[in-house]
């Protein structure tokens, strides 16, 4: 049976986190980003070889294009060079975001340059030898299959593995890269990412899959594309069968698959992950109105509501100094020193120096920290290593915070019942609520954000802030 995209992000999250996560990375990932895939990279050649296009095995169409007297094996690869080198781009959203998890080991199968470009730290290993470099010190992107670069000239690094004789013969031409892939197949948990069953190179998770998939259980994870569904006797009921029963072997091989319709699907999942494997840290919006009293009184009250079920989490609390962030780190903070849990590192409150001297505040309590960035920045910078917005009321600002969290992926959790911008972005996302912890939640508990009764209202927004966090209930 297939995962759900929430299963997989928190399962690979805790395994990155633990130091035992590795990605690999196919050609869905370079096709999200604009590059062509390889029925498109072999089309051009493939008529000029008049290799027929019945053939539905790439490798050997790849191994007749080169074969072929019309072609040849140079013209073959120069073609692939021209297409895939693009100057100016430098790597894509996907890529960005692969890069900022916690992973040391990257592979895969693609010649381009978007993983090495969106880690320029990495160690990069495109040649057996190259296997004898890597540190624990750096990640490292190891090209299975060759590559290329543009800079300063259009080149093959390391050539490409296309043809059929040229995957038979990989494991004894490439013992080393062979070698480390099933070290880390046997001894970490391998998110495979950018597979369809119409890339070739889905042979290599298959044929781990099969050798060694006894030995790991249910270790690792994939992401596939499903075709269309359709009915026996529809075009493409062929396709899809096989689809199915291809997935059943991976699953029964021991790699759980989570299905999704396209490969631009992809960055979402990425931004939970990274989401994923941040601190346990919530960031708390809100404001007081300033003119109306019984709405003030009103705003101490909610966050008074909140401040046992906050005191009882080890979470980090961070914010940018606003009435909501400042009264709940207060009480929360008084609430630890009583429980003797008190640690100020785990209370945050960011200030900008470009604002004049620092406010005033009436305790010294928990960690302030001041930015030289104006507040914009500043949000996006400590929003970063947040993985929850928790929001109380407020105003114009407020609605900002939490647009701009939403857009980002963190988990938001909106106090709806309090009023202001808390219920305004409630209101706005009442039928299409936001991911939580990457999962939908339930339209139960979203509804209760609302709740007139305070205590379902705050209950409501503790177990989302707990799912947004990946805390099992």
């Amino acid at each position: 049976m297939t995962i759900s995209i929430g299963q997989l992000v928190d399962e690979f999250g805790a395994a990155a986190l633990a130091g035992n996560g590795a990605v690999f990375v196919g050609a869905g990932m370079s096709k999200g980003a604009g590059f062509p895939d390889w029925w498109q990279l072999l089309e051009q050649p493939r008529t000029r070889a008049e290799v027929p296009k019945e053939l539905e095995d790439a490798p050997l169409v790849a191994e007749y294009i080169a074969s072929s007297s019309k072609v040849g094996a140079v013209a073959l690869q120069t073609h692939i060079l021209e297409q895939l080198t693009v100057a100016d781009k430098p790597h894509a959203a996907g890529h960005r975001l692969l890069a900022a998890l916690p992973v040391t080991e990257f592979f895969t199968t693609n010649y381009d340059e978007l993983i090495e470009n969106a880690l320029p730290e990495a160690q990069l290993v495109v040649k057996d030898n190259d296997i004898r470099n890597i540190s624990i010190s750096k990640p490292a992107v190891v090209k299975l299959h060759g590559s290329l670069t543009s800079d300063p000239d259009r080149r093959w690094v390391a050539p490409p593995v296309l043809t059929r004789g040229e995957y038979e013969r990989y494991e004894s031409e490439h013992p080393r890269m062979w070698a480390f892939l099933r070290a880390s197949y046997m001894s970490k948990m391998i998110l495979f990412l950018g597979f369809s069953f119409s890339d070739p190179n889905v042979e290599i998770l298959l044929r781990l899959a099969r050798r060694y998939g006894t030995h790991v259980g249910d270790r690792h994870l994939t992401v596939m594309r499903r075709p269309k569904a359709c009915a026996p006797g529809d075009v493409g009921w062929s396709q899809y069968r096989l689809h199915g029963l291809k997935v059943q072997d991976l699953e029964k091989s021991g790699i759980r698959v989570c299905e999704i319709d396209e490969f631009d699907e992809l960055p979402r999942i990425l931004q939970a992950l990274v989401r994923r494997t941040r601190p346990p840290r919530l960031f708390l919006s809100g404001s007081k109105p300033t003119d109306d009293i019984d709405a003030a009184a009103a705003f101490d009250q909610w966050c008074e509501r909140v401040l046992p079920v906050l005191a009882d989490t080890d979470w980090e609390l961070s914010s940018l100094g606003g009435p909501a962030g400042w009264q709940i780190t207060r009480a929360v903070a008084k609430a630890r020193m009583a429980a003797d849990t008190y640690e100020p590192d785990k209370l945050v409150i960011h200030f900008r120096s470009k604002m004049g001297p620092a406010p005033e505040l009436d305790e010294r309590l928990g960690t302030a920290r001041y930015s030289n960035l104006d507040r914009e920045p500043l949000l996006n910078e400590v929003l970063k290593d947040c993985r929850v917005l928790f929001a109380v009321r407020g105003s114009d600002r407020t609605l900002q915070e939490l647009q701009i969290a939403d857009e980002a992926g963190l988990s938001v959790v909106p106090l709806a019942a309090s009023g202001g911008a808390a219920r305004d972005f409630w209101s706005a996302r009442k039928n299409d609520p936001p991911l939580i912890g990457g999962q939908v939640p339930s339209d139960e508990t979203w509804s209760q954000l609302n709740d007139p009764e305070p205590v379902v209202a705050v209950r409501a927004a503790m177990s989302l802030m707990r799912q947004g966090m990946y805390e099992t209930p």
